[in-house]
């Protein structure tokens, strides 16, 4: 990582950090935005959703905007990771399999906070599990969201992630359409993961086919990058359980708080504290470029 970069991300995000306490005071600055509806969804497990959703977390946070998280999973892993408290939508046990279920009463919860928006100017945040993909899909068009969007006006963006690779951009690809069909008025953004390489760049190498159904998706909706973190940086960090903001201020105690975190020297602490400013700062820009009104631009 060049030392410069390090520098200017570190420097950015403890700049948003002073700008974002300012915010909170100004209630004027945050009332001007309108709420959104973020998802964050795949048709793939191990795609980076949580670690996505924690960075909508700390970008709330960064900006003193409220944000109400959720998920569909079974593993409660947005909460552990973001350290701050998510609503876990569980599947219920039924008492037998003449008991059916319904897709509507479980995301139940997050659909009437999404409705409540005009009202309540809270935006909110659902992580959709890979494998619970197909009951969210059920559920907004049980629930017809489509009709909610239009007479409510809402504001919702699905974030769709992939890697690199043919089964995550035959899956990316699944979802979108699912997406168009089921909820067609929302706005979807591609964020290509580079943990594993560039999805963008490796597409080249997808069967016929494929590449061209992806090289169309890419061009017709917004696509942002999640940039891949030293591996090293990235097994602390998963240990961690706070959001980046908190990590990146960690520079201000001289390193203190860092260094007894990361169990080890000032020059590792140190390196971990900017592979984690660069990478948050990456995609804290990313976030703030299809979601202008974050940081009190025009509309989203």
């Amino acid at each position: 990582m060049p030392a410069a970069i390090g520098r200017l991300s570190l420097q950015r995000l403890c700049h948003n950090r002073q700008e974002s306490k300012l915010m909170v005071q100004k209630q004027s600055l945050m009332s001007s935005t309108s709420p959104v509806a973020l998802v964050v969804t795949a048709d793939d497990g191990g795609v980076g959703k949580t670690h996505f959703g924690v960075q909508f977390a700390n970008a709330f946070h960064l900006y003193g905007k409220p944000l109400d998280l959720y998920q569909i999973d079974t593993k409660g892993k947005l909460a552990a990771k973001s350290g701050q408290e998510v609503t876990s939508l569980a599947v219920p046990e039924r008492q037998s399999r003449a008991e059916e279920l319904v897709a509507a009463d479980v995301i139940a919860p997050w659909y009437r906070a999404v409705t409540a928006m005009p009202e309540t100017g809270r935006s909110s945040l659902l992580e959709v599990g890979g494998a619970m993909a197909g009951m969210f899909h059920a559920a907004i068009t049980d629930l017809d969201l489509t009709e909610d969007i239009d007479a409510l006006q809402l504001n919702v963006v699905a974030f769709v992630l992939c890697k690199a690779g043919e089964d995550s951009a035959a899956q990316l690809l699944r979802e979108l359409g699912r997406l168009e069909r089921n909820m067609p008025n929302a706005r979807p953004v591609i964020v290509a993961n580079e943990f594993v390489g560039n999805p963008v760049a490796s597409a080249q190498y997808l069967d016929s086919g494929l590449r061209k159904a992806f090289s169309a998706a890419l061009k017709k909706h917004p696509v942002i990058r999640m940039p891949k973190m030293r591996a090293r940086s990235m097994a602390i960090y998963e240990r961690m359980h706070v959001l980046p903001s908190t990590i990146v201020g960690w520079h201000l105690d001289n390193y203190a708080e860092a260094i007894r975190r990361v169990g080890g020297q000032r020059d590792e602490a140190k390196l971990f504290v900017k592979d984690v400013a660069e990478w948050s700062g990456v995609i804290l820009e990313e976030i703030e470029r299809v979601l202008p009104t974050l940081a009190g631009g025009g509309d989203a």
